[in-house]
């Protein structure tokens, strides 16, 4: 789902659309999240992983053909006409339509996606004026579905928008729809391509926060042949991605292909994608959409006090002590030496990884320009 530019008529349009909460209501039934199964789209994931710990993630689906398609647009996708009209399957044309599915436990540890979403927009959502054509919506979601039945919010009254006035927000849920993890002293986020966007009017509920860059918008809904790629927060962390992809992309009797390249600001998780494909083949009807990206690296700090020689005398602390010590260059010593953990020896940046990474030492060195 995009970002929710135009906020009054992207509140209008998602207030029929999408269930709502009350306010302070702590969880939802997990239906509201949609059918529990991909079936219809012949869903299905692979994932292989090279010596270098390069994950391939690919997943393949095909466009479910049962599904309607508006064909007068102007009063089928207009949610101000009472009654709407509606499509073969019960709904209203405006309606979504969510599916999602589970991934297998070693694409969960290896990737850090939990489950998938395939979500389908017969009239598209807002900005209707640059999203309003018919597409899928691929979210990849780094948590689990009985946690987004509890990402609640306070919402405005008869739309699945979040609030975004001070203190409107009373619970931990819904003001953790507002907090992300930027660049000190810019409005970039943290661990997303430059230039992206998070918007205060694109926190919806039970999906999260919507970050995209303005200048990948297409010119006109008419004109929108590519995906679109989104990235999704959640208390300061990212919560799911995914790629946009229009109707037209995978339809007909024509390849089509489309290849991103992502670097990240500010990256502190490794298994983000580095390359996204998108690829529609016009004999079998099948798309895939390919991520490519490193395997996810465990980088917090363990809790357990180890043991460490200071100056010939072993005394016990633990990462917290570390990540005490002024200056990097103390810690960057610290994190070469050797201590012990329940009795045996192994350096201190396989039990502190976060904070020697962040001094550039062990695995997660990656994290010192973060």
């Amino acid at each position: 789902m995009a970002n929710l530019r135009n906020s009054a008529a992207a509140l209008f349009f998602l207030s029929q659309v999408v269930g709502t909460t009350e306010a302070g209501e702590d969880c939802v039934p997990i239906a509201a999240l949609g059918t529990s199964s991909l079936d219809k789209y012949d869903f299905s994931v692979s994932m292989a992983v090279d010596d270098d710990d390069a994950f391939t993630l690919k997943v393949n689906f095909k466009h479910d053909g049962d599904l309607p398609i508006p064909t007068d647009p102007a009063n089928q996708c207009d949610p101000a006409i009472v009654p709407p009209e509606i499509a073969s399957d019960g709904l209203p044309y405006w309606a979504f339509r969510w599916s999602y599915e589970s991934v297998s436990e070693e694409v969960k540890k290896v990737t850090g996606i939990d489950h998938i979403s395939i979500d389908f927009n017969p009239c598209g959502h807002p900005p209707v004026e640059k999203f309003g054509a018919p597409h899928y919506d691929l979210h990849m979601y780094r948590e689990t579905p009985e946690y987004r039945t509890c990402m609640t919010c306070n919402t405005f009254p008869g739309a699945p928008i979040c609030n975004f006035f001070p203190d409107e927000q009373t619970t931990e849920s819904g003001r953790a729809y507002f907090d992300i993890s930027m660049i000190d002293g810019t409005d970039q986020p943290k661990n997303m391509p430059e230039g992206y966007v998070v918007g205060p009017e694109d926190a919806v509920v039970l999906m999260g926060g919507h970050g995209w860059n303005p200048d990948q918008e297409p010119p006109s809904s008419a004109e929108w042949v590519d995906p679109v790629w989104i990235m999704g927060t959640y208390d300061a962390q990212i919560a799911y991605y995914e790629p946009m992809i229009p109707l037209v992309f995978m339809s007909g009797d024509s390849n089509n292909v489309f290849q991103e390249e992502i670097t990240y600001q500010a990256q502190t998780m490794k298994e983000l994608p580095s390359t996204v494909k998108v690829k529609y083949n016009g004999t079998t009807g099948v798309t895939n959409v390919i991520l490519k990206g490193s395997k996810m690296i465990d980088c917090e700090d363990k809790p357990k006090k180890f043991t460490i020689d200071m100056d010939g005398t072993m005394k016990e602390k633990d990462c917290d002590w570390l990540a005490s010590k002024k200056g990097k260059k103390p810690q960057k010593q610290l994190c070469k030496k050797k201590v012990q953990v329940n009795g045996k020896d192994k350096k201190l940046h396989l039990h502190c990884k976060e904070t020697c990474g962040q001094v550039g030492r062990g695995k997660c060195a990656f994290l010192k320009d973060s």
